[in-house]
């Protein structure tokens, strides 16, 4: 995976933020739940809105004023890991 390709939520998938800034993730068809802390609940914002992984890493650099190498792993590492269970999809694939 690289920050070029388009991901997006599944459709399958609803969310809910929570009071500490965490986000709850549910799966309906395969009643799957996953949290999210406050980098993840940005960065699965960003795939809402339709970012590129590419923008929401150079969101991820201004918000936490983190280094580029880190927020682009932070960004890959998440996108890749919610791909698993389906909880987001590629546009590109």
């Amino acid at each position: 995976m690289t920050l070029d390709q388009q991901v997006r939520p599944h459709p399958d998938v609803v969310d809910t933020e929570l009071d500490t800034g965490e986000m709850v993730l549910l799966h309906l068809a395969s009643k799957t739940y996953y949290s999210l802390n406050a980098t993840g609940t940005r960065i699965w914002q960003g795939l809402k809105q339709g970012l590129s992984l590419r923008q929401i890493s150079a969101r991820l650099q201004a918000e936490f004023e983190v280094e580029a190498d880190r927020a682009d792993h932070s960004v890959l590492a998440l996108v890749q890991e919610l791909c698993q269970p389906q909880l987001v999809q590629r546009l590109d694939a």
